[in-house]
């Protein structure tokens, strides 16, 4: 949507107004460059463990605590056990510790948690800490748990329009944020407790838990990995930016994490940044995969990959989708064909206009399917693509 204009304004502003202006860009130049600024970016060389300490020690959130943790592992293990209190909450400070500690293995902490977990007054926080946490081990502790009170009913509260039940937040949460469980034939995670305690007896020897940074050597890239395996999915940007070759086998890996059934893409799941990742990469068999997704039923999810793609391989894949002989075949002859179709068209041209610079006017809309099929075919080889700015994806 183009800026409106605005009448110009003679003179110079008035200082007041200037000095706020300079405020507010110095003040979003250092939010949205955090990560860099504060040194919570993986490094390309040696790990400066003291500045990663100093960072920890004097840290006002979480995230902090988590990505330093990511970066820095064992070696913080001392500052963690200062900073670290048991029953706060995940999202704070002494928590966020707490919770490292546990995914960094430590006993203590670890028997913290299942404690909290079995005293009801701050189970349901031991929960949320335990996911966190997500190893193995944190995994373990909360399966116990539902399988000794598999049929305990004393768990589930009323609430008249509401109830509130502990083994549904353990299952929930697991399946939602780890995404590990039982998968029904539909693609869906369980929500049967039985159907849990089945999966745990079957898995409970192997290991269950998102593991991929032992696939790199390189320490740039093991760094990364460990930040997605900490809850900091933004970082496969970051290993795809790299083009090593290693890391599509990694990409295809968290692509079908969890739930192998459901493709559709979701750029706000970890599978979906996966997606993107490998076809940031030019990988072959998602950049097919995600043309034969424009004539099927979920195409507005590929259109949105296509258009968080860019260039020319993105644009020429949608300006090809037009008039696919192959879009839902199977309904061709239903009343409502010629209008999904033409949805589906409209959506391209949406995602088309914001990909190049200067698109070509589209009205009326009815014609914009062939405006940008004409434009393609005399500026295919001229045109400019709109690119996303260059950040620090952790």
């Amino acid at each position: 949507m183009p800026t409106p204009r605005r009448k110009p304004r003679l003179g110079h502003p008035p200082l007041t107004t200037w000095v706020l202006g300079r405020i507010f860009w110095f003040a979003f130049l250092i939010i949205y460059f955090a990560p860099i600024v504060c040194g919570q970016a993986c490094p390309h060389g040696g790990i400066d463990y003291a500045a990663v300490e100093d960072e920890t020690q004097h840290a006002r959130g979480a995230d902090v605590i988590f990505r330093s943790a990511a970066i820095a592992g064992d070696a913080l293990t001392p500052t963690l056990r200062h900073l670290s209190k048991p029953g706060a909450p995940v999202d704070s400070v002494p928590g966020a510790a707490q919770v490292s500690l546990a995914r960094l293995g430590d006993q203590g902490a670890l028997k913290q948690l299942e404690q909290e977990l079995n005293d009801t007054k701050s189970s349901s926080n031991a929960v949320r800490k335990l996911v966190r946490a997500g190893t193995d081990e944190a995994i373990a502790i909360l399966m116990v748990f539902l399988r000794v009170h598999l049929n305990d009913n004393s768990l589930r509260h009323d609430f008249g329009d509401s109830s509130f039940d502990r083994r549904n937040q353990i299952a929930q949460s697991l399946s939602r944020q780890l995404r590990i469980g039982p998968v029904m034939p539909n693609g869906i995670f369980s929500s049967s407790f039985s159907d849990w305690a089945n999966w745990w007896d079957q898995n409970k020897s192997k290991p269950v838990a998102l593991s991929i940074s032992s696939a790199f050597r390189d320490p740039y890239l093991q760094c990364l990995a460990r930040k997605v395996e900490w809850g900091f999915p933004d970082a496969i940007f970051g290993m795809a930016r790299t083009q090593d070759p290693g890391v599509v086998a990694v990409l295809n890996h968290l692509a079908e994490f969890g739930d192998k059934k459901r493709r559709y893409f979701n750029v706000a799941t970890l599978q979906g940044r996966a997606q993107l990742g490998l076809a940031q990469l030019g990988d072959a068999e998602e950049l097919q995969t995600i043309k034969r997704e424009l004539d099927l039923p979920g195409y507005g999810t590929a259109i949105e990959e296509l258009r968080l793609l860019g260039g020319a391989v993105a644009v020429t894949a949608l300006i090809d989708a037009f008039d696919s002989k192959k879009f839902l075949p199977e309904y061709r002859e239903s009343p409502g064909y010629q209008r999904e179709a033409n949805t589906r068209d409209q959506e391209i041209a949406n995602a088309l206009a914001k990909m190049v610079i200067s698109p070509p006017e589209t009205e009326p809309a009815a014609d914009s399917k062939k405006i940008w099929k004409n434009w393609w075919a005399r500026n295919r080889d001229t045109v400019q693509f709109v690119v996303s700015p260059s950040r620090n994806y952790e």
